[in-house]
């Protein structure tokens, strides 16, 4: 560690824009895309998998089990560091080994969307351009808060990735309960807050007309299969009727640029049941 920090230093001259950026959150980087900085990038975490250019760049590790000396490898003159970022001291060690770094909102709403682009912008120096990209999202935004509640349709939102035992379902006062309300559907879950299990009675009992599942959700539960076979679910009428969406993962649940768009996307495909 020494060693590294004693052979590295970082040569920015005061007053440069950075062009040697290392983004870290799904979120972040989608956003630096999204306003047509991705160039400056040179690398980012592995949640970062949107759009596909950022695939092509190396990866420091898991946004939550980052590593010092894997970011300060690449010599970065600025790291866009998300909030939800680990190990917490992270920051603050990169900031003792002279780098720039820039702490982005892990806010959980459309507003901390215009957060994150507006700190980002700002850090990048293309203000402008997030005024831009503020300004279409908030015509979205108005877009969706024009539409009337859609009242007959209520959902059950299923979590599951690799690694989790069982599934769970959003409740209340969870980020996926936040995205069906502005898409204007109800949660079939009440009495919940947060993800929780849900046993095959309370799912019968909250006769859900829809299941809503993200693309890994689907892939880790075994496909549609796998959905349909979960306990209770059959003797529902989203599961009488198959009536399933599949949403972006980190569109629906990232809270960045794409995800009013997935949310009207979401709309009109429940519109169309």
């Amino acid at each position: 560690m020494g060693l590294l920090l004693s052979c590295w230093s970082t040569a920015l001259v005061a007053g440069s824009a950075p062009e040697r950026i290392i983004s870290l959150g799904g979120d972040v980087t989608e956003i630096v895309f999204a306003l047509g900085e991705g160039d400056r990038l040179i690398a980012r975490d592995t949640t970062s998998q949107f759009p596909q250019e950022a695939e092509n760049l190396p990866d420091v590790g898991y946004l939550r089990q980052l590593s010092l000396e894997g970011i300060l490898a690449y010599r970065p003159d600025l790291v866009l560091l998300s909030e939800a970022s680990r190990p917490a001291p992270i920051a603050n060690r990169l900031r003792s080994a002279g780098v720039r770094v820039e702490s982005i909102s892990y806010q959980q709403d459309l507003q901390g969307v215009h957060l994150k682009i507006a700190q980002i912008a700002e850090a990048l120096g293309v203000e402008d351009k997030g005024k831009r990209l503020s300004q279409r999202l908030e015509e979205e935004q108005e877009y969706l808060a024009s539409k009337a509640r859609l009242w007959d349709k209520n959902a059950v939102f299923i979590l599951n990735h690799g690694g989790m035992s069982a599934p769970l379902v959003a409740g209340q006062g969870s980020s996926a309960d936040s995205m069906l309300s502005l898409a204007g559907i109800s949660n079939a879950v009440e009495g919940l807050r947060g993800y929780k299990p849900l046993s095959p009675e309370g799912l019968i009992g909250a006769s859900p007309e829809l299941v809503i599942v993200t693309e890994a959700g689907l892939r880790s539960l075994g496909g549609e299969t796998g959905i349909w076979s979960l306990p209770g679910l059959s003797r529902t009428p989203a599961g009488r009727s198959r009536h399933l969406i599949v949403v972006d993962d980190l569109a629906f649940l990232g809270f960045g640029p794409r995800t009013p768009t997935e949310l009207i996307r979401l709309r009109e495909q429940v519109e169309q049941l």
